[in-house]
């Protein structure tokens, strides 16, 4: 009978599990490419006209084009705050991007016209924090205000 491994509930494993098991093959996959595959303008579109235009559709549309327009990414997109953008200029300054880095983007002046009336909504607390924790209702720029609020 061949000796069976055991993990520390008495159960039998498989001997894939170990460590050292695939040492020198090579990954099933190497050598194999992925091309990106973006959406196309048309879904991006179908997607900004399905959000509506409730005030949580001004702010999931501005981010849409943020993340399009702009190229970033989703968690510096959502760290963004309204002193981040430079409308005259085109530019969105995203303080920390990928590996922590620090780094300035540009931006199309129609994504800046969609991006331009979210300062002046309102701010929900639960919308709005300065990475994780602190409330800051002074300079949220992607959130909205909720019914009843006012600034």
């Amino acid at each position: 009978m061949e000796s069976m491994l055991l993990d520390a509930a008495g159960h039998r494993r498989s001997p894939a599990t170990m460590p050292g098991y695939h040492r020198g093959r090579p990954p099933r996959n190497k050598g194999e490419e992925y091309p990106a595959d973006p959406p196309t303008v048309e879904e991006i579109v179908a997607v900004m006209r399905a959000v509506g235009d409730r005030p949580d559709g001004h702010r999931l549309r501005a981010l849409i084009v943020l993340l399009w327009r702009a190229g970033l990414r989703i968690s510096e997109a959502l760290a963004l705050q309204e002193s981040d953008l430079d409308r005259g200029r085109g530019a969105v300054l995203v303080r920390r991007g990928k590996g922590g880095k620090r780094r300035e983007v540009g931006m199309d002046r129609w994504a800046g016209s969609l991006t331009g009336g979210l300062a002046k909504r309102g701010c929900a607390a639960r919308d709005c924090s300065d990475g994780i924790g602190a409330v800051r209702r002074d300079r949220c720029l992607l959130s909205v205000s909720t019914p009843g609020q006012s600034r």
